[in-house]
């Protein structure tokens, strides 16, 4: 009953009336309810697809919402109007019916009047059924708004926050500005000791070449005896 009544709403919020422009298609009053809606668990199952009101013969039937006759004739012995309201479709028997196939009808508009009872009621009643396409909804949901209400759920209590787990501190890591400060490092330090290196072989060198031109005995270096007598 749920999954109808709320595909019900889906259908009138998409492209049907209002559920202000529906009424009971007896009364007022509104009439009560003989026979409730009991749809089969198969297409082809037996059940009650549709309900049945309470009524009187002769009594006036209505448009339960605005449409457009789409049959008003008798069927198999019984007369039956049937109103298109767009994606649904009312039906009303046993009527006879003082409309015709074509017109348009208003929420209230008289369609006929109520022929005597069915087989299937104890007293003189009209069945009224809804259908869209050839699935059969209750027609109580056009009339009879439905209140739910959520139960009330209790509020969790709140628990102590659990303490998290010291994570394992992470391995030191050798950053990158680390790593070109240590390069750096290494390779002044290569360049510091290859030019050590190049000033003792030189100094080295100029040493031996020194030694090489010392003067033969018995030889005057006069560069240096002129550099001697300048000197005060």
């Amino acid at each position: 009953m749920t999954v109808f009544s709320l595909l019900l709403t889906c259908m009138i919020a998409i492209g049907s009336p209002g559920l202000d422009a529906w009424r009971w298609p007896l009364g007022p009053p509104a009439p009560p309810v003989v026979r409730g809606f009991s749809p089969p668990a198969v297409p082809w199952g037996a059940g009650h697809r549709g309900v049945d009101l309470a009524a009187r013969p002769g009594q006036a039937v209505y448009a339960a919402g605005p449409g457009r006759v789409a049959y008003a004739d008798d069927l198999a012995g019984r007369g039956v109007v049937t109103i298109d309201h767009g994606v649904l479709r009312t039906s009303y028997l046993p009527v006879r019916p003082n409309v015709h196939v074509g017109r348009r009808v208003t929420s209230g508009t008289r369609i006929g009047v109520l022929e005597r009872g069915l087989l299937h009621c104890p007293m003189t009643c009209l069945h009224w059924g809804l259908r869209r396409g050839a699935l059969y909804l209750n027609p109580l949901s056009l009339v009879q708004r439905q209140v739910r209400l959520l139960p009330l759920w209790q509020r969790p209590t709140p628990t102590a926050a659990p303490r998290p787990v010291d994570s394992p501190s992470p391995q030191p890591r050798l950053a990158l500005r680390d790593a070109a400060t240590a390069t750096g490092g290494a390779l002044s330090g290569m360049v510091l000791a290859f030019a050590l290196a190049f000033a003792w072989r030189r100094t080295r060198l100029r040493f031996r070449l020194h030694r090489r031109r010392r003067q033969p005995p018995g030889v005057i270096n006069l560069s240096q005896e002129r550099h001697l007598r300048r000197a005060p």
